[in-house]
C-alpha cells in the first residue's frame, strides 16, 4: 500500500495548491510554521531548497516566546496538520487567534467535510484562509510533496514550485528503489546515525523520521561540524554498540565541512563502524531534495518489508494519543 502511494509522488509535485476561504494572503516578512510530525517536515526542507525563506518551524504548543517573532510587523501563522486534529497545532491555532496573528492553515481533506478535522472546521468557522490538500488516506509523511506545493505558495516561492513540477517527469525511479534496497539490507539490526550538514539538517531530520516511523526502528540525526565537539566522543566508545553512521553529503556543502567528513570517515574506519556515504544527487538543491526523500522513503520501505512489520501502521503512537485523550 505505502508503495503504491510512494510511486504517485511526481502527482503531489504536479499539484496546484488553491487557498480558499478568509481571501487572499498578502506576502509577509516572516512565516511562522505550527505543525507536529509528517505535518511539519517540509517547512525545513522548503528552506533547503530555498535557504532565502524567512521561515522558521514551531512544534509544540502555543506560539515561541521569540523576540524576532514579535517584532516583525507583518508575521504569517502557518498552522499545519494533515489530521486536522493534532492537539499541540490546535493550541498554535487558539494561541495565533488570541493575539491577533494573521493565519492560514493548511490540511487534508474533501470538500464536502468529510475529512480535515478540527482545524479545517476552526477555519471554516472563523474565516481563515485555509488550503485543503488531496488524497487524506496516506500517511503525513509520504505527503511531504504537497505540503512543499502548499507553502510554496503561501511564501510566494513560486521557483521552486516550478522546478519540482518539472522534476515530476524526470525521477529516477528504478535506481533510487534499488539503491534504497541495497541500503536497507546494509542497516538491518543496525541503529542509524544520520550525519549531514547544516544546510541539509532537516533532510536528516526527515530521514530520521522516515526509519522511525515506517522502518520501526530508533534513528537519530545531528549536524556537522556541531557533532565533531561533542558526539563524535561518544562513538569511540561504544564498540558493542549496533551504530551504522549515514553521511549524507551534498556538493553545495562548505568545503570544510566536507573536509570534516572526509575526516569522520578516517577516525571511525579503523573503530569498526560501519559508514554509508549517501551522495544526495541532483542539479539544484530542490531536486537533491527530492531525490533524497525518495531515497530515503525507498530504504524505509524496504527495511519494513524485510522486518516484516507494516509500514503504514503506527499502533505504539496511536496507544499514546488514546492515553493522552483518557487523561
Amino acid at each position: 500500500y505505502m508503495q503504491s502511494k510512494l510511486l504517485n509522488f511526481p502527482d503531489q509535485l504536479k499539484w496546484q495548491p488553491v487557498i480558499v476561504g478568509g481571501g487572499a494572503i498578502s506576502p509577509a516578512k516572516f512565516y511562522l510554521l505550527c505543525g507536529m510530525g509528517g505535518s511539519a517536515l517540509a517547512g525545513g526542507l522548503l528552506t533547503v531548497c530555498e535557504p532565502t525563506i524567512p521561515l522558521a518551524i514551531h512544534r509544540d504548543y502555543g506560539l515561541p516566546p521569540l523576540t524576532k517573532f514579535d517584532s516583525q510587523p507583518s508575521p504569517l501563522v502557518i498552522i499545519s496538520s494533515f489530521s486536522g486534529n493534532t492537539e499541540e497545532t490546535l493550541d498554535a491555532y487558539d494561541s495565533a487567534r488570541a493575539a491577533g496573528r494573521s493565519l492560514i492553515s493548511i490540511t487534508a481533506g474533501l470538500p464536502d467535510g468529510k475529512a480535515g478535522g478540527e482545524l479545517l472546521a476552526r477555519a471554516r468557522r472563523d474565516s481563515v484562509p485555509h488550503i485543503i490538500l488531496p488524497v487524506p488516506t496516506i500517511p503525513p509523511r509520504l505527503a511531504v510533496g504537497y505540503f512543499l506545493k502548499a507553502l510554496a505558495l503561501i511564501t510566494g516561492a513560486s521557483p521552486v514550485a516550478t522546478e519540482l513540477e518539472a522534476l515530476a517527469a524526470n525521477l529516477d525511479w528504478p535506481t533510487l528503489e534499488s539503491d534504497g534496497r541495497a541500503l536497507a539490507g546494509r542497516l538491518l539490526n543496525r541503529l542509524p546515525l544520520i550525519y549531514s550538514s547544516q544546510r541539509y539538517a532537516p533532510l536528516a531530520y526527515f530521514w530520521k523520521i522516515m526509519l522511525n516511523e515506517t522502518a520501526k526502528i530508533p534513528a537519530f540525526s545531528n549536524v556537522v561540524p556541531e557533532q565533531n565537539h561533542n558526539e563524535l566522543e561518544s562513538l569511540g566508545h561504544s564498540p558493542a554498540t549496533p551504530f551504522t553512521v549515514i553521511i549524507l553529503a551534498g556538493e553545495d556543502d562548505h568545503s570544510r565541512v566536507t573536509r570534516r567528513f572526509a575526516s569522520l570517515i578516517d577516525v571511525l574506519s579503523p573503530l569498526n563502524v560501519p559508514i554509508e556515504q549517501v551522495f544526495l544527487t541532483g542539479a539544484t538543491s530542490t531536486g537533491r531534495v527530492i531525490n533524497s526523500i525518495l531515497l530515503a522513503s525507498f530504504t524505509a520501505l524496504a527495511l519494513a518489508e524485510t522486518r516484516g512489520i507494516d509500514p503504514s501502521a503506527t499502533s505504539v503512537i496511536e496507544d499514546f494519543k488514546r492515553r493522552l485523550t483518557n487523561q
